[in-house]
């Protein structure tokens, strides 16, 4: 059997390290371990439990509002609390938003800079990637940064503001939508469908969307 330690991977709230153990050229164990210690568990004890809402988004500082969203859950499962259909709607659409600004975040800020590297200097395609994706100077980068930036004045609207937003509660969300509002937050919706359609997969969503395999996946 052999052993393999992976990491530390430091693109994450938390620096993470995987060990594999492989036998026969398969994995046999895999276990994902956590080794910068960071306490929020002792943090919120002896705290009043609503001030969780304070402190558990601080965990991350990408993904705020999925801290927010569990602590609320957590919040009204303690209080035997059942959220009322809009409140449960609200949430998940600031809880959507968010998700949805996060594959911007991990796609060409995170992931495809690396292709950058001077380390990939020789490959044919190198030339190309820096054109694209060099943080901060490439095409689609700046293209990509500020439709993350437009996208996220939803969130303004939706919860008062990001990252680590307030308005998220057990019972909902404390931000009623207007009728006005709804116009300007459908027109940020299309608005960022036509840099999805454009910019990231060249093709209508619903093309996207319908791809059901691999096969399908590497056709397309």
């Amino acid at each position: 059997m052999t052993r393999l330690l992976v990491g530390p991977f430091n693109r994450v709230e938390g620096d993470l390290e995987v060990t594999l153990d492989i036998a026969d050229g398969r994995v046999t164990s895999a276990r994902v371990n956590a080794p910068m210690y960071r306490g929020f568990e002792q943090i919120l004890r002896g705290k009043n439990p609503h001030d969780a809402l304070v402190y558990v988004p601080r965990i991350c500082g990408i993904c705020s509002v999925s801290q927010s969203v569990a602590s609320a859950r957590a919040l009204a499962d303690l209080g035997g609390l059942e959220m009322p259909p809009n409140g449960q709607h609200a949430t998940n659409v600031i809880l959507a938003t968010e998700n949805l600004a996060d594959h911007l975040t991990h796609f060409y800020l995170f992931f495809m800079p690396d292709f950058t590297r001077s380390v990939y200097a020789a490959q044919a395609w190198h030339a190309e990637a820096e054109r694209r994706f060099a943080p901060q100077t490439g095409e689609q980068t700046r293209a990509a940064i500020a439709a993350r930036q437009r996208w996220f004045t939803l969130l303004g609207t939706l919860a008062g503001k990001w990252p680590h937003t307030q308005s998220i509660e057990p019972g909902g969300s404390t931000r009623p939508i207007e009728a006005a509002e709804r116009v300007r937050l459908l027109s940020r919706v299309r608005e960022f469908r036509a840099f999805l359609e454009r910019q990231l997969f060249a093709a209508p969503l619903e093309q996207v969307s319908s791809i059901a395999s691999e096969a399908e996946l590497w056709s397309w």
